[in-house]
């Protein structure tokens, strides 16, 4: 009898084993499938939990959350069009002629390093698009960089449900929150609904902190090649910003743009405009990204970097915005449900007790014992 319920009991583990095999390979097809719907997801997740701490804030002075919202948004649009209205007059002509002296910004530095013109040319015209076949390569461009969401249209219905699925998830929060709890097992919900602040904090902070450190760049590099004299400052200072949403992609991208027409106006120049880029990146690390993202997202450089390309090579630009908050709560998770069960015996400050102190202890427990047998 036994033996037949240990057969029954066994082949029920396979069963379910396999089950669940099947189970997860079907998430993770429905997650490819439905991919664009997930990073608009994430997106939403992420903002409603940069805009929740303004809207607890807020409701505690009684205020509404759905005008916290609607004036969150409001202020944000107002904000971007003043900046676009002030400085978007001489940016296009800074961009209209960058356009037209590129090429000749390459052809000069291939000229006067003759080496690069195996890789680059030795003719910058190339790197301008002839009006001529303008309709024919557009559709193309259009069609590879926007296969995702199926056009301008469809990524205009993503960007209005990112915003709807925010809004929804800040002023529902509370009763969302409270309904999905109800789908854990009781013992856990006390631990589960305590994980949901940190969490959001760690999400919402890394969005807050990085739009304050693309703007700090932005001002910094602007104002840098502006001083210096490099042509197009404007430009690439707003490049630099825009780029740095994504780290590591803004500054270094920008810094290659700006030597080409640095070394074009002069060599000194270039290198005071390398320094310049050493110094941002030095004043980044070590003084704006601790001070305006601070320990909210404490994720390694090394991390951050393999959380972008897996991000960029899965979903790409999409998903190389969501990757490092994403990455962020992964890893608060994993700390909550394994490191720390699995450093439970360690110091109150999370560090585990070092060897020697253990055997100390070892040792003057083993020479009370035999003192007391002796005595």
């Amino acid at each position: 009898m036994s033996r037949e319920f240990r057969k029954h009991r066994s082949a029920a583990r396979a069963a379910l084993s396999v089950f669940y095999l099947f189970l997860g390979a079907l998430l993770c097809w429905l997650t490819y499938e439905l991919r664009m719907i997930v990073i608009c997801l994430l997106m939403a997740i992420t903002l409603a939990a940069a805009i929740a701490p303004v809207a607890e804030w807020a409701e505690a002075k009684r205020i509404p959350r759905v005008v916290t919202v609607i004036v969150i948004f409001i202020v944000t649009a107002l904000i971007y069009s003043a900046v676009a209205f002030l400085l978007f007059p001489p940016m296009k002509q800074q961009a209209l002629a960058l356009y037209d002296n590129l090429p000749k910004y390459v052809e000069g530095l291939t000229a006067k390093f003759p080496p690069l013109g195996e890789y680059i040319g030795t003719n910058g015209d190339h790197m301008k698009i002839d009006p001529q076949h303008l309709k024919e390569f557009a559709p193309n461009v259009a069609k590879h960089t926007l296969s995702l969401t199926a056009g301008l249209l469809g990524a205009l219905a993503n960007a209005v449900l990112v915003l709807f699925l925010t809004s929804y998830f800040v002023v529902e929060a509370k009763e969302m929150w409270e309904k999905l709890l109800l789908w854990i097992p009781p013992q856990h919900r006390l631990r589960a609904s305590g994980l949901i602040k940190p969490l959001g904090a760690r999400m919402g902070g890394y969005v807050r902190g990085q739009l304050l450190v693309s703007i700090a760049v932005a001002t910094f590099l602007g104002t840098g090649l502006t001083i210096l004299k490099v042509e197009y400052s404007l430009v690439l200072g707003a490049l630099a910003g825009l780029f740095n949403l994504v780290p590591f992609v803004g500054s270094a991208i920008t810094m290659v743009l700006s030597l080409v027409i640095a070394f074009n106006q002069s060599v000194e120049l270039a290198v005071f405009v390398f320094l310049l880029f050493a110094l941002e990146q030095w004043l980044e690390s070590n003084f704006i990204v601790p001070h305006l993202l601070g320990k909210q997202v404490d994720l390694h450089p090394l991390l951050v970097l393999f959380a972008i390309l897996i991000g960029a090579t899965l979903m790409g630009l999409p998903g190389a915005l969501v990757a490092v908050p994403v990455a962020a709560s992964m890893q608060f998770l994993a700390q909550e449900f394994y490191m720390k069960p699995l450093n439970a015996d360690s110091t109150t400050d999370g560090a585990t007790p070092c060897i020697e102190a253990k055997a100390s202890k070892q040792i003057n427990s083993s020479e009370l014992k035999t003192d007391q047998s002796e005595s």
